[in-house]
């Protein structure tokens, strides 16, 4: 259900509302009217470009919003919401962090916390339901990209309730509540927050119900050849599975595609965070089924076996998790052929997702369109808070990837503080370490068209940094390119690309991370466009 906005105080109310409906109006008029922008050639090129686009879609989606209202799925040319116990309100937060962390920009900090804000002011125990989902991409993300310990707290809090809905029995945590124990696979959203808990703080047996819970749906809902049901029912007496149902999917025997996407999410960040072999096995299942499956173009219909294809609804929200996923899995699979495999289906993937087809150059209220709540409810082809929350993920780890350019020679390094050649040694054991507003130079060979830096920050899975590119034809002279922070997730390199600029040095700024004044980088790269 809805919750209308908090009424302004005082009499003049009605008249300040009245202003901002209608500047809101006009705003989204001259952009729908102006010139759509030329698209870029470049792959990356166009993903800032798409992220450009989503930074005015966003702050129009979150000024719109008002108190206590989350974006859930587009409504003819606005959204609809719900209130902050909605099963997807935590996605609406989550974009928000997602233009904070491209950014760098206070102003998207400040929006986040103060639409999530809302969520933490609900009760939560047991008997709450997707506190993965809710709290994940707001609170979690929020204390990786700032390291404040109050939305740590609070998210160990959650995790506490979330994991006393675990029953041993069944060896998962209940998805809704019911007669029925039952468990549904987009609950594998849910094992994330234990695993952050467990290294957060929070007791050590949050993984092994992490773990259980994986597993269980691995064993439950997966079938032989990698596609998946939706539903499992257990006997809460004694664990046993009672059946499996086709839930949100169109028949019994088919898969439903967002499914499917949690799926091929949800195994490789088990892997990633376990490295248990039975975790990798699942996920090259799954993955490999979305694979030989999905359309040419990446993007799949509502339901693998929807009626009327090719003219059922697509889903752009299970193609934009199943792109975030593949880059999980990309980067953590051992065998070097799939790794360039699935790493080439996500990009093949977002570059879909990025055309006209999918993402409109001229005003719409959501970043991506064409995406499906429910077939069943008749609530298709729209824009899905929870699709665009995903995309704007998949994007910004499309960093992690190596680049398929070989680096600039960087010839020497200097700084005014710490080890400078550390940086530059090829060695992720060593790092320049400064503490406070501190800068690395890097000077090139020779003069050359540079369009990203790759930052490795030391302990980078446990911290954040702010970092700013800055560029110099003569070493003294500086030109800013690029402000960002690294995802505070990731304990590799992370790139970080801008609009080509011809230069011979280049210079990174860090003031500290979220863990501290000291910032400690083990290696930087430079490189031409991408």
């Amino acid at each position: 259900m809805d919750h209308m906005p908090t009424r302004l105080a005082g009499t003049a109310a009605p008249a300040v509302a009245a202003l901002c409906a209608l500047a809101l109006a006009i705003g989204a008029l001259l952009i729908a009217a102006a010139p759509a922008a030329a698209v870029p050639d470049d792959f990356s090129g166009r993903v800032r470009a798409t992220l450009k686009r989503a930074d005015a879609r966003l702050a129009a989606m979150d000024r719109r919003a008002g108190p206590r209202r989350f974006a859930y799925y587009t409504r003819g040319d606005g959204w609809h919401y719900s209130g902050p116990s909605g099963w997807a309100a935590g996605f609406h937060p989550g974009s928000l962090w997602s233009m904070y962390q491209w950014t760098g920009a206070g102003r998207w900090r400040d929006r986040a916390l103060q639409r999530q804000s809302w969520l933490g002011a609900e009760d939560i125990g047991p008997e709450s339901q997707n506190l993965g989902g809710l709290f994940f991409p707001s609170y979690v993300r929020g204390y990786k990209l700032t390291g404040r310990d109050g939305l740590r707290r609070r998210s160990l809090q959650v995790s506490r309730s979330m994991a006393a809905r675990f029953d041993p029995l069944v060896g998962a945590m209940r998805s809704r509540d019911g007669e029925e124990f039952n468990v549904i696979i987009d609950s594998l959203t849910k094992p994330r927050l234990l695993w952050w808990a467990v290294k957060a703080g929070g007791p050590a047996r949050y993984d092994a119900i992490a773990r259980s819970h994986a597993l269980t749906i691995a064993r439950d809902h997966v079938r032989p050849d990698g596609s998946t049901v939706h539903a499992a029912f257990y006997d809460p007496a004694t664990g046993a599975l009672k059946r499996v149902d086709k839930g949100a999917a169109y028949a019994d025997g088919s898969t439903w595609a967002r499914g499917q996407a949690w799926a091929v999410l949800g195994f490789p960040a088990a892997y990633r965070e376990t490295r248990d072999p039975r975790f990798l096995e699942v996920a090259r299942l799954v993955s490999d089924w979305w694979l030989r499956h999905v359309p040419d173009d990446m993007v799949p219909y509502w339901d693998f076996g929807a009626p009327g294809i090719p003219a059922a609804p697509r889903d752009t929200s299970a193609a934009a998790i199943a792109a975030s996923g593949l880059i999980d899995l990309a980067l953590l699979d051992p065998d070097e052929e799939r790794r360039a495999a699935y790493a080439g289906a996500a990009r093949e993937t977002l570059a879909s997702l990025m055309s006209p087809a999918y993402s409109s150059a001229t005003w719409t209220p959501s970043v991506l369109l064409h995406g499906t709540y429910s077939w069943w409810m008749d609530i298709t082809d729209r824009g899905l808070a929870y699709g665009d929350a995903f995309f704007l993920e998949a994007l910004l780890r499309l960093r992690r990837l190596s680049p398929e350019k070989p680096p600039l020679p960087v010839v020497t390094a200097r700084s005014a503080t710490g080890v400078p050649s550390a940086a530059i040694d090829g060695s992720l054991s060593t790092s320049w370490a400064a503490r406070g507003p501190q800068s690395i130079d890097l000077r090139l060979q020779g003069v050359r068209e540079v369009g990203a830096v790759r930052v490795a920050l030391a302990r980078g899975d446990d911290r954040a940094a702010p970092l700013r590119i800055l560029v110099s034809g003569d070493g003294r002279h500086w030109r800013p390119v690029k402000r960002s922070l690294t995802s505070g997730e990731w304990a590799g390199f992370e790139t970080l690309d801008f609009a080509p600029r011809t230069a011979r040095w280049v210079r990174v700024s860090c003031d500290g991370t979220t863990r501290g004044s000291l910032c400690r980088i083990a290696e930087i790269e430079v490189y031409p466009a991408l």
